[in-house]
């Protein structure tokens, strides 16, 4: 493990030269440059989780709108990327939520709500935080606006069994799912003839979630015998589907689709392009407008090839598709309740250049096998748009890369802690029970 972190260390120190290099020549052509001044619009905006790119990219939108931003972080990420962004006016560090308890975390937001003056809260909530926001909604929301669901719905969105049972109540199309609370009761479970399944936590988990073996393989009983399966970490046995996977992003007021991005979608997906899929969008308008309530949802889908749409989670949170809103700020609008009578929601651009982060494009390469795939992924970089950096504010993707994720490595290898992969785009190491 500790190798595995050195290495990723070196090659990051390696690939910083160029990267400060890239990030002088743009601040001294932004030095150079008259930008039109932009003209405030009198509101404040809070967002969380300030470590994401997809937080990073909604600063930039509230902040072309003219609105004054600001970002906050735990401990463990006061230099993220986002802090160093021409779009935040204000940035604070606030503790982090331990052992469920919210109750110092709600307390710094409400402080910061106060003392900035906000108007409207904006949780880029980690899969984690989406519950604590939730919770302390009712408590920051006698002073602002809080763009999240109320914490009974993100509890079923976010249960994969409970959120499957939600979508046949509405009439919509579900896969079939099984809930177990103990690994007896799943090892007694007994598999119909001729039919697959995936096994997932209820609870999000970083390494779990991307063992997609199909129930029942060669060996299956010895792998779910070593599982935490318990009625505080219940798993959900769901129906595996064939088809094209797909996710997408809503944001949601009373019901209500004010935005809407489509994309291709895989179990760890750092490339975005927007999809016109009506059948897909038909499905979220449906659920949007059958539970109501105002926050943002991402889905995660399988299309059959008869065209039927089968969910096979919802995370209520903003999704990092959020990212092929980079020509189009101006959709920020869509979180604005002024906002809320316009006829059609928000989408990216037919023309909108899709998004990919550059260090998982440059792991890419290293690992092709064959010229095929090498000119795959070239070709894919000169037809997107690197998601963090821009050439009007160009700190972040040097922090986010080069400050953000060492910190985070350096802490890893000081701790002796296990990770599996590094994920650029939201500005983390995956760790076993991390967020």
């Amino acid at each position: 493990m500790r190798i595995k972190t050195l290495g990723a260390l070196a090659v990051l120190t390696l690939c910083a030269v160029p990267a400060a290099l890239l990030t002088a020549v743009a601040v001294v052509r932004l030095s150079f440059r008259e930008r039109p001044p932009v003209r405030p619009s009198g509101r404040t905006v809070l967002l969380t989780g300030g470590k994401m790119t997809k937080c990073l990219q909604l600063a930039r939108m509230f902040h072309s709108l003219g609105d004054r931003v600001v970002a906050v972080e735990t401990p463990d990420y006061r230099y993220c990327g986002t802090r160093f962004s021409e779009s935040v006016a204000a940035f604070h560090v606030i503790p982090k939520f331990s052992n469920g308890d919210s109750s110092a975390y709600g307390r710094a937001l409400e402080s910061i709500i106060v003392e900035e003056n906000v108007d409207l809260v904006v949780p880029v909530a980690s899969p984690a935080a989406a519950l604590h926001d939730a919770r302390i909604k009712p408590q920051l929301s006698r002073y602002a606006e809080v763009f999240h669901f109320d914490e009974d719905v993100i509890e079923a969105l976010d249960d994969k069994f409970a959120f499957g049972e939600m979508c046949r109540s509405f009439g919509l199309s579900a896969p079939e799912a099984h809930r177990f609370e103990s690994t007896e009761d799943l090892l007694n479970f007994s598999f119909p003839e001729g039919k697959r399944y995936i096994l997932k936590s209820i609870k999000y988990d970083p390494v779990f979630r991307l063992d997609l073996r199909k129930l029942p393989h060669p060996g299956y009983r010895e792998r779910i015998a070593g599982l935490p399966i318990t009625p505080n970490h219940p798993w959900v046995l769901q129906e595996f589907v064939e088809g094209r996977e797909v996710c997408t992003h809503s944001t949601i007021r009373d019901g209500q689709l004010m935005l809407y991005i489509c994309s291709d979608s895989s179990p760890f997906q750092v490339n975005y392009d927007m999809l016109d899929l009506p059948n897909v969008h038909a499905w979220v308008e449906t659920f949007a407008r059958k539970l109501g309530g105002t926050g943002q949802a991402s889905f995660d889908f399988i299309i059959r090839d008869d065209g039927e749409v089968m969910p096979i989670e919802c995370n209520p949170r903003t999704h990092s598709a959020i990212t092929l809103f980079h020509d189009q700020p101006e959709a920020a609008l869509a979180y604005w309740e002024s906002d809320s009578r316009r006829e059609k929601e928000w989408r990216p651009l037919s023309r909108t250049q899709p998004t990919f982060w550059w260090y998982h494009e440059l792991h890419r390469l290293w690992k092709a096998e064959g010229i095929e795939e090498v000119e795959f992924i070239l070709n894919r970089i000169l037809s997107g748009k690197e998601a963090v950096f821009s050439w009007e504010d160009p700190l972040p993707f040097f922090f986010i890369n080069h400050v953000q994720i060492p910190m985070l490595l350096l802490r890893s290898l000081i701790e002796d802690r296990d990770w599996t992969h590094i994920d650029f785009n939201i500005g983390k190491i995956a760790e076993v029970g991390g967020d």
